[in-house]
């Protein structure tokens, strides 16, 4: 493994998965976060340092496992594990939806969006992680 194109693949998928969990929670899906606001901390007790935390862990676990597997196939590689990613990611939260008090609208949104952020991060990886 080349340790520094790791890192370089790492930050860039934080990059990545910090803006599209932005754009998506933070716009896209925030009415409904506002209609089910009983269920959400309120903005001022919620706990960023931990999400900032979980997004650098699965940056750095998804760069890990990438690099590890690494075939040097381009895009296509990118794109198969990205979706292998997306679809675990997915049924985690398909499986929520069995204990949490949320509606299905909102955990379909979470299924779309974990396999996109899959999907994102298979790319990030194999446009960054290639041989020199």
């Amino acid at each position: 493994m080349n340790t520094s194109r790791f890192l370089l693949t790492a930050l860039c998928t934080y990059i990545f998965v910090f803006a599209f969990e932005f754009l998506f929670h933070g716009m896209l899906m925030k009415e409904i976060y506002m209609m089910t606001a009983e269920l959400w901390r309120a903005e001022n007790e919620m706990k960023m340092p931990f999400m900032f935390a979980s997004q650098i862990s699965f940056s750095l676990v998804a760069a890990y496992i990438f690099t590890q597997n690494y075939e040097g196939k381009g895009l296509g590689e990118g794109l198969r594990f990205g979706f292998y990613i997306g679809m675990l990611l997915a049924t985690i939260r398909l499986g929520s939806y069995s204990y949490m008090k949320v509606p299905l609208s909102l955990t379909c949104g979470w299924i779309a969006a974990s396999l996109i952020k899959g999907l994102g991060t298979g790319v990030v990886c194999s446009l960054i992680y290639k041989r020199s």
